[in-house]
């Protein structure tokens, strides 16, 4: 079976499943082998379109997702007054984030989580 797999300027490339190698064809050619137009109808079961297989599939993963999300949500401490973060815990990313939420501003050629760590405490808030 050879199916389509990339058009280009120069021509298109068809994948070849028996031989297990790209074809190219130069444009202006037409193929001199048989093409598979729907690669999609053999690997999904009969009577199911491929469209409706991966609707299913966002629809369950994404509610997979909120369920985690909700997790994470309640596990997270409250970072407020009453409580300081435990910044030295913090990957540099999750430090950029935490001195946006408080004005600090971090120069972008900052890198090192150490740099991050040092600008905010030095900066008292």
């Amino acid at each position: 079976m050879k199916t389509l797999i990339r058009k280009t300027i120069a021509g298109n490339e068809y994948w070849d499943s028996e031989a297990k190698r790209t074809l190219f064809v130069p444009k202006g050619k037409n193929p001199d082998f048989e093409v598979t137009e729907n690669a999609f109808s053999i690997i999904t079961p009969e009577g199911e379109s491929m469209t409706l297989m991966l609707q299913e599939e966002q629809q369950e993963s994404s509610a997979g997702d909120q369920e985690v999300d909700e997790e994470v949500f309640d596990n997270q401490e409250t970072v407020g007054d009453e409580e300081e973060p435990d910044l030295e815990n913090m990957t540099a990313k999750q430090l950029r984030d935490y001195a946006k939420k408080q004005g600090i501003d971090i120069p972008a050629a900052i890198r090192a989580k150490g740099d991050i760590l040092q600008i905010i405490q030095e900066s008292g808030k």
